[in-house]
C-alpha cells in the first residue's frame, strides 16, 4: 500500500507540476538547493513548486483583507497622515502608533505578502485612507519565493505607479530589506533590490528609500540575533527601535517631527 500511495503522490505532483510557471519555479528551487551545496528530492521539488506558485496568487491573504474591511465598516480610519503597508515586519509592528506619534498611522500590513499582494489589493489596503504619505516594506518574501531582485523591483514600480496615479504627490517611503540570520543565503539577491531601489529613489523626488541594512549589522559587519526574535526573520522591539529611528529621521522631510 505505501508503495502505491507514493506512486499516487507522484503521479499527481508531476501532472499537477505541468504549467509553465510550475517549470520555472521547479528550474529555480533545483537552482537554489545547488548553490547552497543542499540536496533535494524530486517529490520536495514538486512540492515546494506547488507551495510557492499558491503562495504567490494575488488573492491568497483575501482573509486578511476582508478582516481589515469588516474593520472599516465598524470603524473607518479618517484623517490618516502616514499609512504603513507591505508584509508581516510591518504587521507586527506592535509599538508603530506610539513609536510615531504625534503622527497618525495606520497599519495596513498583512500576511507574509508579495509586493503582488499589495497590488492587487491596493485600493482596500492603501488609496482608501487618502494618506499624506506611504511608509512601505515589502520584497524580502518574494525574493524568498525564488523571484529575482529585477522581477521583484517590477512589482515595486506596478505599486508606484499605482500611487501616482490615484494618490498624487504622496511621497512612498521605502524600507529597504534587513538583514535576516534566517535569509543569509539569499543576501546578493536581497542587496541587488535594494540597489535597484536606491536607484529609482534617486530619479524619483517623492520616492525615498530608507536603508537598515547597515544599521542592523554589528561592528563587524555580522549580523545580529538579538534583534530578532525566535524564528531569525522578524524583529523584536530592539529591531524597530532601529526602524523607528530611521523612519522617524526620513519622515522630518515631510512632517513636523
Amino acid at each position: 500500500m505505501k508503495i502505491k500511495h507514493s506512486i499516487l503522490i507522484l503521479f499527481i505532483l508531476t501532472t499537477l507540476g505541468c504549467s509553465k510557471d510550475l517549470q520555472i519555479l521547479e528550474e529555480r528551487i533545483k537552482a537554489q538547493a545547488e548553490k547552497n551545496n543542499t540536496e533535494i528530492s524530486f517529490v520536495d521539488i514538486k512540492k515546494t513548486a506547488l507551495f510557492l506558485n499558491a503562495w504567490g496568487k494575488e488573492d491568497y491573504y483575501q482573509d486578511d483583507i476582508n478582516k481589515f474591511k469588516d474593520q472599516d465598516t465598524k470603524d473607518f480610519p479618517e484623517d490618516i497622515e502616514v499609512l504603513f503597508t507591505g508584509s508581516s515586519s510591518i504587521r507586527f509592528w506592535n509599538s508603530l502608533e506610539e513609536d510615531m506619534k504625534p503622527l497618525k498611522v495606520l497599519n495596513r500590513g498583512f500576511g507574509g505578502a508579495h509586493i503582488v499582494h499589495v497590488n492587487y489589493h491596493f485600493e482596500d489596503v492603501v488609496s482608501r485612507y487618502n494618506p499624506q504619505a506611504i511608509v512601505f516594506f515589502c520584497g524580502t518574501n518574494d525574493i524568498t519565493a525564488l523571484k529575482t531582485a529585477e522581477e521583484t523591483v517590477e512589482d515595486f514600480k506596478i505599486f508606484k505607479n499605482k500611487v501616482r496615479i490615484n494618490l498624487p504627490n504622496v511621497p512612498i517611503f521605502v524600507i529597504g530589506i534587513k538583514p535576516t540570520p534566517a535569509r543569509k543565503y539569499i543576501e546578493e539577491e536581497e542587496l541587488e533590490y535594494n540597489r535597484l531601489i536606491t536607484d529609482l529613489a534617486a530619479e524619483d523626488e517623492l520616492l525615498t528609500f530608507i536603508d537598515i541594512w547597515d544599521a542592523m549589522l554589528s561592528e563587524e559587519g555580522e549580523r545580529i540575533p538579538e534583534l530578532f526574535v525566535e524564528d531569525g526573520l522578524h524583529i523584536n522591539a530592539k529591531g524597530y527601535e532601529i526602524w523607528t529611528k530611521l523612519v522617524r529621521d526620513n519622515l522630518k522631510q515631510r512632517f513636523n517631527l
